[in-house]
């Protein structure tokens, strides 16, 4: 379970807890993940380079997409990055790459912190992000099946 599932979940518990049953049932409903990219996103294996306004652009349009973080020169980001082109390439999925310095120009930066990472955004919000320093999502980081797993926790392919 990732941190913000977390958060959201020990919230909704404790404000179910507080208003009684009827609540309880409520809290039930069953979230809106996995989900589908929007419909362009699908049928070509696809890396798109963008920059900050490119992504201002998109998250202002409302659009859900997937976005990988890229710096030139690091080793894990050169493996994370073969990953992401090899699981687009079985999925038949076009994602966005937006390197570091752009991300930390943008609203992207409030999440994340450190690179590499991938974020998933949902109708213009950003939903998820991998941080690469955090002890959580180590193991996304390990392997491309991880890396994967984790995706598919939020996407329909």
């Amino acid at each position: 379970m990732t941190r913000k599932k977390a958060i959201i979940i020990s919230t909704i518990s404790g404000v179910c807890l507080a208003a009684g049953c009827v609540v309880i049932a409520i809290c039930a409903i069953p979230h809106e993940y996995p989900f589908r990219l929007d419909e362009e996103y699908y049928a070509t294996s696809e890396s798109i380079d963008i920059d900050k306004d490119e992504y201002e652009k998109l998250i202002a349009k409302e659009k859900s997409f997937v976005v990988m973080i890229d710096k030139p020169g690091c080793i894990t980001t050169s493996e994370m990055r073969s990953a992401m082109a090899n699981f687009s390439d079985e999925y038949q999925f076009k994602y966005y790459r937006m390197m570091w310095e752009e991300v930390k120009e943008s609203s992207l930066h409030d999440y994340v912190k450190f690179t590499p990472s991938i974020a998933v955004i949902h109708n213009g919000k950003v939903i998820d992000w991998l941080d690469a320093d955090s002890d959580e999502d180590a193991e996304y980081y390990d392997s491309a099946e991880s890396l994967q797993r984790w995706l598919k926790e939020y996407i329909v392919f």
